[in-house]
């Protein structure tokens, strides 16, 4: 090897040296959850009769949905009439606990849902200013076409 090309490879490890202290010392912007997946599962639980279904016929298991990574993400499903199955796509927001129709870009809620979510927050310390920023995240991107409340845009 040339000293030229000793040269370049080392400016280039002391730029990869400098490049990675750098990217581990910078703080991240990142929220960190406030919920866990048994949390998440629970607030699943409670909207399913908002759905007509019930706890209890109902088995649920985990879902990967690569549109929504940091959303928690479950399917839920039961036999139906004709031994047809019916499914139930749900994410559930990390931070607030809301509950999407995850295929309909829909929030779904109860009673005992947003009585979840005030314990949620009140326990998450994140500064009331940000609650709105962190509920406008949808899973995928539903403010395509979706209002901030998750209601269809007119």
């Amino acid at each position: 090897m040339t000293n030229h090309g000793r040269r370049q490879m080392a400016t280039r490890s002391s730029f990869f040296q400098v490049a990675l202290v750098l990217g581990l010392s910078l703080p991240s912007p990142a929220i960190e959850r406030t919920i866990d997946e048994v949390t998440a599962r629970k607030l699943v639980e409670g909207a399913l009769p908002a759905l007509g279904e019930s706890r209890t016929s109902v088995q649920i298991g985990p879902w990967r949905y690569y549109w929504a990574p940091e959303f928690y993400t479950f399917s839920a499903w039961r036999a139906g009439e004709r031994d047809v199955l019916l499914t139930y796509y749900f994410a559930v927001n990390p931070w607030t606990g809301d509950v999407w129709d995850a295929m309909g870009c829909k929030r779904i809620t109860t009673q005992e849902i947003q009585k979840e979510q005030e314990a949620i927050w009140k326990r998450s310390g994140i500064p009331s200013e940000a609650r709105e920023a962190l509920r406008n995240k949808s899973p995928a991107d539903c403010s395509a076409y979706m209002g901030t409340s998750g209601e269809k845009k007119k």
